[in-house]
């Protein structure tokens, strides 16, 4: 081993890499899903918010009828000088708060406050919080199911500065007569939701109760924007981990392969000293077995810090209880055994091939010697001059060696590229997708449907109406149903040429059209996801937008087919700022500044920025493994060419320069795998968490990638070339003894 120690270490890392990115992605994206889902399911998240023009009378009765568990609270907004606290009554049996610090309520006038608001403004468990005139006692803080991302309003996408929550004893909000009440519903059967709701929003509609603010948890950014990442990440780095992992396995798996092979006449040697065949077995795989425990071990041990620090930066916007970090001892396990088990088993069959033979062939040495093999016959190497023909027969007479460096310069470059090509698929719907098309970048949501007959809207704004739905027998592939009017220009609608499109038609965006395999002419089949009714349209053009999943048609025809008055609409979208009466909204979305947004994307950076080290990493040791095997190879070709006179330099252009054309085939070949694996990937995420990704491909970003893997490969020549440099003359005229 001390002679080929540098050639182990790179086997050791590679193992170790492998075994590090399985735990850490696998342990990030699980502590993550404890601590959303766990939180949501002991705290009794709720499915459904919503709220009525008058209070429900019989609750019990109406929980029997739906099947659900339906809570009233109460909420009030209190003004300070520079933020705003929402009030909340504390809830029993949906949305029950988790004290993180401090004590839960239990005199009149104590309050419970969230961890952010609590810190800004520099308050203390035990210190006191004038509202309105009612004083109250800080007892703890809290957070609570229903504003994991604290937002001020449903339809809002960023926290609004200094919004804060407080949770109050049901009888200290009554001091605040303005507060209003809020439902909160969990429906008991976790199958069908979409079901259920819809048949609540029924029962509730057939007792003459007025409804506004209902919306699912599904759509809720209060809850369903963690979650949402967390399920991004969790989609995406486990394949990927698990899929670099297996890689490392097996290019771990050919290298052990080929140093078995190197040593064939030792093996032979001691086979016809006496030794059998389950000795050398034992001796020959205790290296590989070892060198992949001592990996895969050190990779998980590696891993096991590394994930408490990228949860608290994940979570740095979410309000969730700590639950501490666990791993999986499944995970643990497979990150050591998975490396012992895949080179272990390579290295036993190709030991146990080996030892087939009789001692006298293994002897002869015939697994070293380079055969002419079909593909040096094929190219007629005569054609070419001594050093060309030098370089090609160099690489194919040791087809192994070139497939491996081949595959291994694949997976590297395809790592790199996916990483950079999400990172700029990320940006693309972001910066070019919704933002990029709304020419009026402010729009207000309200929490009922208006209409315009009972006031105009001002110039420069716009009305829109919309519902969201799911086409037939797919739930998961939900879109909104978007009312305009035809002469609307606060929305881009061109089509996939950047040809303007009618408003005064049925248009669906390009990335729903391609999910649900839609063209101009068909029809699409939906189901109205607040009351199930069910619908058809005919597709007559489609936009080409980045990630959106939206069918646009005129505002009349979609009040008409909704039942809603001629002039009804839930959305304005207006040129510059409006003053609303703040009561009437569910919220506000300014785009205004895109780079407002950026923060929502931090998981995609810390992926691409892992992905990135990995695959460079991945291309030094698979360049170095390759390199310093063909030079082991070749000791005595070198030895004696510098006998013949051949310096370092001519040398190294011979020897070195010759992996050059499979390191650009192996990039190249790097770039349809991504593009396969990647198509697979965002398939698979989007049924996961209804989101659409688009696979973009920037020159800019494969350039970048192709010098970044030829960096790689010159400075890894340049570390091997001291390897050639110390190979003596004397080394050709030894193997010639022997």
């Amino acid at each position: 081993m001390k002679e080929n120690k540098g050639r182990y270490i790179g086997i050791v890392i590679l193992i170790l890499l492998g075994s590090f990115y399985f735990i850490a992605a696998t342990g990030v994206a699980n502590n993550l899903e404890k601590l959303v889902v766990g939180f949501a399911e002991e705290y009794k998240q709720e499915d459904l918010t919503f709220s009525t023009d008058m209070p429900i009378e019989d609750i019990a009765a109406l929980e029997g009828e739906s099947g659900a568990l339906i809570e009233a609270y109460r909420q009030y907004d209190v003004k300070l000088p520079n933020e705003e606290l929402r009030l909340l009554s504390l809830s029993s049996k949906i949305n029950i708060p988790a004290v993180l610090s401090g004590r839960s309520l239990e005199n009149p006038g104590d309050i419970l406050l969230d961890p952010y608001f609590f810190q800004t403004q520099g308050l203390n468990i035990g210190g006191q919080i004038e509202l309105s005139g009612e004083t109250f006692n800080i007892v703890g803080t809290m957070a609570i199911p229903n504003y994991v991302v604290i937002l001020k309003n449903l339809y809002d996408v960023l926290p609004t500065s200094g919004f804060g929550i407080g949770i109050v004893s049901g009888a200290d909000i009554e001091a605040f007569p303005e507060a209003v009440t809020v439902y909160a519903a969990y429906f008991e059967d976790r199958e069908n939701i979409n079901a259920q709701t819809a048949k609540l929003h029924g029962l509730l509609s057939e007792k003459g109760y007025s409804l506004s603010e209902w919306l699912d948890a599904e759509n809720n950014k209060r809850v369903s924007m963690p979650w949402a990442n967390i399920s991004s990440m969790k989609s995406m780095s486990f394949p990927v981990s698990t899929a670099f992992f297996l890689l490392s396995c097996l290019i771990v798996g050919v290298m052990i392969m080929r140093i078995v092979k190197s040593d064939s006449v030792v093996i032979g040697t001691l086979y016809a000293q006496g030794y059998r065949q389950p000795e050398l077995t034992r001796h020959y795989i205790a290296i590989p077995v070892l060198l992949s425990a001592a990996g895969g071990l050190a990779g998980t041990l590696f891993a096991l810090p590394y994930v408490r620090p990228v949860v608290d930066s994940m979570l740095i916007y979410y309000n969730l209880p700590d639950k501490g970090i666990t791993f999986s001892p499944l995970n643990l396990a497979l990150a050591v055994l998975m490396p012992v088990v895949f080179i272990g088993l390579s290295s036993f069959l190709i030991i146990r091939k080996i030892l087939k033979k009789t001692a006298v062939e293994l002897m002869k040495g015939d697994e070293q010697k380079a055969k002419v093999n079909f593909i040096e016959r094929a190219l007629r190497l005569d054609r070419f001059k001594f050093n060309t023909k030098f370089r090609i027969r160099e690489q194919v007479r040791s087809i192994p060696r070139l497939l491996f460096l081949v595959l291994g310069v694949s997976a590297a470059s395809m790592i790199l590229l996916f990483g950079f090509t999400f990172n700029y698929s990320m940006d693309v719907v972001m910066d070019r997708g919704a933002l990029e098309r709304y020419l009026y970048p402010l729009e207000y949501n309200f929490k009922e449907v208006r209409n315009l007959q009972d006031g105009g809207i001002p110039e420069g704004a716009e009305p829109y109406n919309a519902f969201r739905g799911y086409p037939e027998g797919r739930e998961s592939v939900e879109f909104y149903l978007v009312g305009m009017e035809p002469d609307s220009i606060g929305l881009k609608m061109n089509d996939m040429r950047g040809n303007a499109l009618s408003r005064d038609q049925v248009n669906i965006t390009y990335p729903l059209a391609s999910r649900l395999k839609l063209k101009e002419g068909d029809t699409i089949s939906f189901v109205n996801k607040l009351d199930g009714k069910s619908y058809r349209l005919t597709i007559d053009g489609i936009v080409g937008t980045y990630g959106e999943q939206f069918v646009y048609m005129p505002l009349d025809e979609f009040n008409r087919m909704t039942g809603q008055p001629l002039g009804s609409y839930r959305t304005v979208l207006s040129s510059h700022e409006i003053d609303f009466d703040e009561s009437l909204l569910a919220g506000v979305m300014d785009a205004r500044d895109p780079e407002a947004f950026e923060d929502l994307a931090m998981p995609t950076t810390l992926i691409v920025a892992s992905l990135t080290a990995l695959a460079v990493l991945i291309a030094v040791i698979i360049i170095f493994l390759v390199t310093s095997l063909m030079i082991d190879e070749s000791r005595n070709t070198i030895s004696l060419l510098k006998v013949f006179g051949y310096r370092e330099k001519e040398l190294t252009k011979l020897i070195l320069n010759s992996s050059k054309p499979a390191v650009f085939i192996g990039f190249w070949l790097g770039l349809p795998l991504m593009l396969a694996f990647g198509n697979n990937l965002y398939g698979y995420v989007a049924e996961m968490i209804n989101m659409v990704i688009p696979m973009i491909v920037n020159p800019l970003y494969v350039l970048i990638s192709a010098l970044l893997i030829f960096a790689v490969y010159e400075i890894t020549k340049r570390l091997c070339g001291r390897k050639l440099a110390k190979i003596s003359m004397s080394e050709s005229l030894k193997a010639g003894t022997e």
